[in-house]
């Protein structure tokens, strides 16, 4: 087996742990559930991770446009869903998400169109985090929200500059199809 095979095959076993299927919920409250939350469920960790792995093959001005423009919408996402309390379409945008994510990574880490749909759509990802979080927590729980999506974006360029694009958009498009049956 090859090397990127392996590695793909860890990543995807890492993703499918019992602990990042077992999502929080609701009642978040505080810094250190904002570091949690994203680890938490596959669905943002799987999307933060695949669009941390599509920046692998972006210079360096294009991708931390990208990262940046991601860590916004995830941040604007989360005002809006605390703003709204609006929860139609949010977990199938979620799930769209990662199926796109998984595409760009499958055919090819430089279309611009995955790229652009890609961070437009982590804001759903945000909005779910802002359904989820009281809102005398937003403001402790968004900061560290914010640098565990960092920490992941980075350990997605990590994947992204080690495991074939191909082998993690298939491991992104098992995780969308795990999200889709099970959650």
């Amino acid at each position: 087996m090859k090397t990127s095979h392996k590695a793909a095959a860890a990543a995807l076993a890492a993703l499918t742990s019992p602990l990042a299927l077992a999502h929080t919920g609701h009642d978040m409250a505080g810094f250190a559930a904002g570091m949690l939350h994203p680890l938490t469920g596959l669905d943002h960790l799987a999307m933060l991770l695949g669009v941390g792995a599509l920046g692998a093959g972006q210079a360096l001005r294009a991708r931390a446009g990208m990262y940046g423009a991601a860590l916004v919408a995830l941040f604007g996402g989360a005002l809006m869903g605390l703003a709204t309390g609006w929860a139609g379409g949010i977990e199938l945008m979620i799930g769209l998400s990662l199926f796109v994510v998984a595409a760009g990574l499958w055919f090819g880490r430089g279309k611009a169109l995955a790229l652009v749909a890609s961070v437009v759509l982590v804001l759903f990802h945000g909005w779910a985090h802002g359904l989820e979080v009281a809102p005398a927590q937003m403001a402790a729980f968004l900061p560290g929200m914010l640098l565990s999506a960092c920490a992941l974006l980075g350990a997605g360029f990590g994947l992204g500059r080690l495991i074939a694009p191909k082998s993690l958009g298939a491991c992104g498009g098992l995780a969308a199809v795990a999200l889709a049956l099970f959650a």
